[in-house]
Formats: structure tokens, sequence, C-alpha cells
């Protein structure tokens, strides 16, 4: 395996220290220190840090959102409306598959989304028009599992089901004794549990 290139080089350190620190915590010229790098090298290869963040989601927010929207448009053709833990399935299965096959490598960027998300850096809309992914869906498939539940509880605990999975993901290690297939399903059952509560007022 040849050598990273200068550009991938910079990608990887701006990754780490972005998924670490934040946005705001890195310079570009500690970026290009950490690279070992001059001082204009990553002007040069991305202009800005807002260019250098759309380069850092692009090397694997495709892919991703290719895999979710392969879920998501199965689930909507079944006859039979899909179950709330399904949909939640789409959201976590290609989350896994990046860790599964990238490794640390897989980590690192679910650790720079997360951050981002977590610092309000992440415009959830910027990612859905640039990678569309059928996510548009998810709202729809969850409110159809749901029918009791009104959409702002919907959207608000899917909210919450973004968050606890990444940081489950990206940070989280499998407790003791337990492998990390057994993980993720442990990981679905808990965001189903929640997604399946009676809404305020509702008699459970």
């Amino acid at each position: 395996m040849g050598r990273p290139s200068t550009r991938d080089k910079l990608l990887d350190c701006a990754e780490d220290l972005f998924g670490r620190h934040g946005l705001e915590g890195v310079s570009l010229r500690t970026i290009n220190a950490e690279a070992g790098l001059s001082p204009a090298a990553l002007h040069y290869h991305f202009g800005s840090k807002e260019m250098l963040v759309e380069a850092l989601l692009e090397r694997r927010m495709p892919a991703l959102m290719e895999r979710r929207g392969r879920l998501l448009d199965e689930l909507a053709a079944r006859e039979q409306g899909p179950a709330t833990r399904d949909v939640l399935a789409t959201l976590v299965i290609p989350l896994v598959d990046l860790v599964a096959e990238g490794g640390e490598n897989g980590r690192r960027y679910l650790r720079l989304i997360h951050r981002l998300q977590a610092d309000r850096n992440l415009d959830p809309q910027f990612v859905i028009d640039r990678w569309p992914g059928g996510v548009a869906q998810l709202v729809p498939l969850l409110r159809a599992a749901n029918p009791s539940l009104p959409k702002a509880i919907v959207e608000f605990r899917l909210s919450l089901a973004i968050e606890l999975m990444l940081q489950s993901l990206a940070h989280g290690a499998p407790p003791a004794g337990e492998d990390f297939e057994s993980h993720v399903a442990s990981l679905l059952d808990f965001l189903t549990g929640g997604f399946l509560a009676a809404a305020p007022g509702e008699t459970p």
C-alpha cells in the first residue's frame, strides 16, 4: 500500500483533530503542523476551513447515504408497514458497516460527525440536500410505525436516537463479555424502547 498523499494526510489529521477538539478548537496552522507540512499546505489544497470540512464529509458521506437510501427504499416498498426497530436499523447499519470495514478510520469519521453535530456545526439540511440518501423517508416511516405519536415527538425522538447512536458507535465500547454485534443489537433495542414509550399524557 502506497504512502498517503499530502491531501489525504491533511484530511486524516483534520478529521482526528476536529473530532477531538471541534472546529473552533483547531487552527489551520495546527493541522499543517500535525501533518508535518508547511503552513501554506492546507490553504493550497482546500482554500478555507469550510472547504476542508466539506471535503471531510465528502470522503465517506456519499457511500453512507447511498447505503441508507437502499435500506429505506426496501422498507418503503414492503406491503406490510415497517416496525420501528427496522426503521431505526437503517440509521445504525450503515455506520456499523463503516466501523466494521474501516476500523479506526471509520470510528474517527464518526467522532468527527458526532463532534460537528454536538457543536451545532453540522447543518442537517445541507447534508440532506447534498447527499439525499432517502432520509426524507425516515419521519414518514417512523410515523407509520407509531401512528399514535405526534410528528413533533417523532422528530424529537429521532434526534435523540441519532445523538445516542453516534455517541455509542464513535466513542462507546462493548461492555465486558459483549461482542460488537451484540453491542449493536443492544443499542437498537434501547433506541426502539425509547421510541415505543407512551407519549406524554398517553396511557401506556
